[in-house]
């Protein structure tokens, strides 16, 4: 049986600046102006409902994992679960999600097809993902951002368990450390059961919503208040009628197991630079962590490599000289 509730929720999602490790507080020392950190990814979610605004943001290097539509797919969810969101059995009324518009990780089919998801297998009566216009001001997100990095500013951290201890020092700030088993290949799970997007509705616009009366059709329009609004059904049956045509669909969708995303791992160069440049301005208790020595093999390939651009640069130099 399922339970319908009259509220409703809108979150604002955002990601903040890279941050970086090791991090010296109100210092830098000179040589390290030239070098490259390990950088640190952010995702932060605000609940425009609740009062005071409390940021909940989710941390991981670049190692654990990227910035593009799976890890926001992810995450969006994750933080869906985290705020108690998702119940089986109960239905919200309408879960608004507001986003900058940005193509490569926000706007895409990755993302935009958790509305059709989560209205499908009833978490919501209603699903729309709302963006930004280009030029907007900031919105919620990066004013809590703003107070998050005043005070990572002010502290030196070498350890993403520092930067965890630091940032959850601030009111309202709720910053959480991932691994890479939160992230999932949400694209290739939809594509199972939802078709693509239209070409050239989805850069185009910047409203899209779904709607339980038809849980497989989103409709899309350029603004708020336009009145020319393009809906398209993503079921890959023929119809909205598929759910009974095809009974089995929603148990398929719950029963479905989600792949995992392979972690990119540290790239060999930022490995030999860390241990390299870095250590020498780390305290030697976090070196194993986060400046470790690099195998041999490693050291050697990066090496070749940098040989290898120095030649081509060499002789594109050559060329243009004409020599």
């Amino acid at each position: 049986m399922l339970f319908i509730v009259t509220f409703s929720y809108c979150i604002v999602g955002d990601f903040c600046q890279n941050l970086s490790i090791p991090h010296f507080g109100m210092e830098q020392p000179g040589d390290t102006y030239y070098y490259s950190p390990l950088f640190v990814y952010c995702f932060g979610v605000v609940d425009a409902c609740a009062t005071p605004d409390v940021l909940h943001s989710y941390g991981y290097s670049e190692d654990i994992g990227g910035k593009g539509g799976n890890n926001v797919a992810s995450l969006l969810m994750l933080a869906l679960e985290n705020l108690g969101w998702l119940i089986p059995g109960v239905a919200g009324k309408r879960l608004s999600i507001v986003m900058d518009n940005c193509t490569g990780q926000n706007k895409n089919k990755h993302v935009l097809r958790i509305a059709l998801w989560l209205v499908e297998l009833h978490y919501f009566e209603k699903v729309e993902f709302i963006f930004y216009v280009r030029g907007h001001t900031k919105n919620v997100c990066d004013r809590m951002f703003n107070l998050l990095k005043k005070r990572y500013h002010r502290h030196q951290i070498y350890t993403m368990a520092q930067l965890c201890h630091n940032l959850n020092m601030l009111p309202n700030t709720n910053f959480y450390t991932v691994q890479s088993d939160v992230f999932y290949n949400y694209d290739a799970m939809f594509d199972r059961f939802y078709k693509p997007f239209k070409p050239g509705t989805v850069t185009r616009n910047h409203v899209f919503w779904v709607e339980a009366t038809s849980p497989t059709v989103m409709h899309t329009k350029l603004f708020d208040c336009s009145e020319d609004v393009v809906s398209f059904d993503h079921c890959l049956f023929s119809s909205p009628a598929c759910l009974l045509s095809y009974p089995g669909r929603i148990q398929s969708m719950k029963e479905h197991v989600k792949i995992a995303l392979e972690p990119p791992g540290m790239k060999p160069i930022k490995q030999v630079e860390l241990w390299k440049k870095w250590r020498k301005f780390v305290p030697r208790e976090y070196w194993e962590e986060i400046c470790k020595e690099p195998t041999e093999e490693t050291k050697r390939n990066v090496a070749f490599d940098r040989n290898e651009k120095q030649k081509k640069n060499s002789r594109r130099g050559r060329k243009r000289a004409g020599v």
